[in-house]
């Protein structure tokens, strides 16, 4: 092997012929099988090396197709979640739409919610006038747009007074207030929504040259509220409020806004109102009914008086908590009144304690007096002239007694009774009044001398105290009443900006009255 080494080096370098001179067969043949082998391993590793990279291209492919297929389900997978997203989103907002919030997100978690009871809730009603006989020439599609018109407005003023629509049926408009989430104040929110319905009508008719005319009915009372588990859900009210409140709607006239006696007590302090009196309604009896005209001037941020200033809501929330049931005292006082006076009274009668509730009202709030004090007031001008029962001079300590034996039974305090029987003597013609609030009480008393209405109300006066003798002739009296006249002098700023002027026309007309019987 050493010489076969080395020959083959020289051969290498042209020294020797190898094969012709050391070669031998053996030689030869040990060599070819080594070659042979060498050659089979090498192509034995080179398919290794092709067939693992063919193997790895293989898997290469089978991962970048099963990439591609998990991206293309991933894709799937995002697009169905988005999709689910919309058709959730859509649902959730169908719910919004078909029920309250509170509501929807109940029926949203339980899938069912038990109807609640409410113990004040003001339901409305509105419904077109004449109806049938608006739209016989119009086609649907016009009737329609119409009705979506006023409808529109509708949702709008309930909206933003915090009701909710329960459902509309052809015409008619059915909306609840302090419902499904409790507000004391959902009568005063109700009325407000009322008018400014009313007051859409008005406007609609204006632009699109409509004539169409609703008629609003209003109540306050117990209803209950929910979802029926039926194959339709939807959210309603049930209880014979609502029979009531769609008793006032018919019972009402088109523009107008009428209401119960239950809601008039929870609004009559910020709204102006004629009462109507007992009404008979099919189904339901007699019903006390009132028109409400109009938010008070003084309490309005617009001259229609259907929208709310910040004094309105200063008002509202200082009375809120107000317990004493004023509307039944006023009642049962100015009946009181009315039955026991004698016959010969014709000024001091419980329209003048009406005349001097009223004075008490607008003088108050002229003097920027927001709270329970105008109720105080307006009490205590209930109550000055009931002493005329008894006897007519020197009857205001007896006025202040009824007050007292009286007030409780209407739940005032012992506060309130008190300052209230204060207010009644300072009606006392020799009274210095103490503070703003006697000033107002002693203006409102003789607001007349300053009103367009003196001369009907001096007629009445003069007659009584002729009969009552405290003037034998009307020229007596007549002079009586310009004296007065000169020498009185107004103590509110309201009154003075209000009165004077017109106090002072008076005083002339008395004057020459005077001067005619001479």
């Amino acid at each position: 092997m050493k010489n076969f080494t080395s020959m083959y080096y020289r051969n290498l370098f042209g020294e020797v012929n190898l094969l012709d001179s050391v070669l031998s067969k053996d030689f030869l043949f040990s060599n070819w099988i080594g070659i042979f082998v060498i050659l089979v391993l090498i192509s034995i590793i080179i398919f290794l090396l092709v067939r693992g990279r063919i193997q790895k291209e293989k898997i290469m492919k089978f991962m970048e197709r099963r990439t591609e297929t998990i991206i293309s389900q991933n894709d799937q997978i995002l697009e169905q979640k988005n999709q689910l997203e919309i058709e959730n989103k859509k649902s959730e907002e169908l719910l919004k739409d078909v029920f309250p919030e509170k509501i929807a997100k109940i029926l949203k978690n339980k899938g069912k919610i038990t109807p609640e009871y409410y113990e004040r809730a003001s339901i409305l009603f509105a419904d077109f006038v004449s109806f049938s006989k608006l739209t016989p020439n119009l086609t649907a599609e016009k009737l329609v747009e119409n009705l979506n018109l006023y409808f529109k407005e509708f949702d709008n003023a309930i909206t933003q007074n915090k009701m909710i629509l329960i459902k509309t049926i052809g015409d008619s408009y059915f909306a609840v207030g302090g419902v499904p989430k409790k507000n004391i104040q959902n009568p005063i929110y109700t009325v407000i929504a009322g008018l400014q319905m009313q007051n859409s009508v008005k406007q609609v008719n204006a632009t699109k040259n409509i004539d169409w005319e609703i008629r609003v009915g209003i109540t306050t009372g117990e209803i209950a509220a929910g979802v029926l588990d039926t194959k339709r859900p939807m959210f309603d009210v049930w209880g014979s409020s609502v029979n009531i409140a769609s008793r006032l709607q018919e019972a009402g006239s088109p523009g107008k806004v009428n209401i119960s006696e239950e809601t008039y007590r929870d609004i009559y302090p910020y709204f102006d109102c004629e009462e109507r009196g007992d009404i008979d309604t099919k189904n339901v009896g007699k019903i006390s009914m009132y028109y409400v005209k109009r938010i008070k001037k003084e309490l309005s941020a617009d001259k229609e008086g259907v929208i709310p200033n910040k004094i309105f809501w200063q008002y509202a929330n200082e009375l809120k908590m107000i317990v004493p049931d004023y509307i039944l005292m006023v009642k049962e006082i100015t009946k009181l009144i009315k039955t026991n006076l004698p016959q010969n009274i014709y000024y001091h009668t419980e329209k003048h304690a009406l005349n001097v509730m009223n004075a008490v009202e607008f003088l108050g709030f002229g003097e920027e007096i927001y709270n329970e004090d105008i109720l105080l007031l307006k009490t205590a001008a209930l109550f000055h002239d009931v002493g005329f029962i008894e006897r007519y001079d020197e009857n205001e300590e007896i006025g202040a007694r009824f007050a007292k034996e009286l007030m409780p039974k209407y739940g005032f305090n012992v506060k309130q009774i008190e300052k209230v029987t204060r207010l009644i003597i300072a009606t006392k013609m020799n009274h210095k009044p103490q503070n703003i609030l006697e000033e107002i009480m002693k203006d409102a008393d003789v607001d007349y001398l300053g009103r367009d209405d003196f001369e009907d109300i001096s007629n009445k006066l003069m007659r009584e105290f002729i009969e009552n003798k405290v003037v034998n002739t009307e020229q007596e009296f007549n002079k009586m009443q310009v004296e007065f006249l000169k020498s009185h002098n107004f103590l509110t700023d309201t009154a003075k900006s209000w009165r004077i002027e017109k106090k002072e026309e008076n005083l002339i007309k008395s004057i020459d009255l005077y001067n005619s019987q001479t």
